[in-house]
Order: C-alpha cells, then sequence, then structure tokens
C-alpha cells in the first residue's frame, strides 16, 4: 500500500520535472504583440517558454498547445530571482481548447535570459 501511495505522489513529481527540462532545452520563444509561441511536447503533456526579459507591458500571449484537452499545471520562472517580477491575467483556453491565451507584464529589471515556463497536461483535475 505505501509503495502505491509513493507511486502516486512520485509519478506527477517526475513528469512535471521531465517538462521543465524539455522546455528549458527547447529555444526560449519570445511572444511579442500577439505572437503565437509552441508547446512543446505531446498529447498528454507540453511546455512552453516566453521571455520576460526587459520588460514587458500588457502583451499578449498565445500559446498553441498541441492537444485540446489541456489544464495549465505549472508556472515557474528562471532565474529565480525574478519570481514575482511578472503578472499573467485575462487567460484563457480558446479555439476548442487548442490555444492558451493570456496578458502578460513583466518590469524592466528582469535580466537577460529570464523567462517564464508554462507546463500543461491532459486528464489532471484542477
Amino acid at each position: 500500500m505505501f509503495h502505491r501511495f509513493r507511486t502516486r505522489l512520485l509519478l506527477p513529481l517526475v513528469l512535471v520535472g521531465a517538462l521543465i527540462a524539455a522546455a528549458v532545452a527547447a529555444a526560449p520563444a519570445v511572444a511579442a504583440h500577439g505572437k503565437m509561441v509552441r508547446c512543446i511536447g505531446n498529447a498528454n503533456f507540453c511546455g512552453a517558454t516566453v521571455s520576460i526579459a526587459g520588460g514587458a507591458s500588457n502583451r499578449v500571449v498565445k500559446i498553441k498547445l498541441t492537444d485540446t484537452d489541456f489544464k495549465l499545471v505549472a508556472v515557474r520562472v528562471v532565474p529565480k530571482t525574478s519570481k514575482g517580477a511578472f503578472s499573467i491575467s485575462k487567460a484563457s483556453f480558446r479555439h476548442g481548447g487548442s490555444q492558451y491565451r493570456f496578458t502578460l507584464s513583466a518590469v524592466a529589471a528582469n535580466p537577460p535570459g529570464a523567462k517564464i515556463i508554462l507546463l500543461f497536461a491532459a486528464g489532471v483535475n484542477a
């Protein structure tokens, strides 16, 4: 019984770790003026990176998802010092769930290479 409980806890953590690694490995995508950002993954999960370097003011970001039944499961920031230096508002799924759209604002003090990583997964109760 303990083994099953431990497996149920570890599997999501391993999955999130793999998603973060895949999203960081992918070239950071910059969404400017509503430009589309690709979510890298498969029909079960994907990750998208959006630059916050140098700031942003009410920038509309559109993420093209790899499937239609995703939920947003995590938002990570690199570097950790940029945590709290951005905000996401007006977030919604569009086009039958194949696109995630939001408005991004970020402070100008974010260093070069600063980015947010959005992780999506299918079949997650959120």
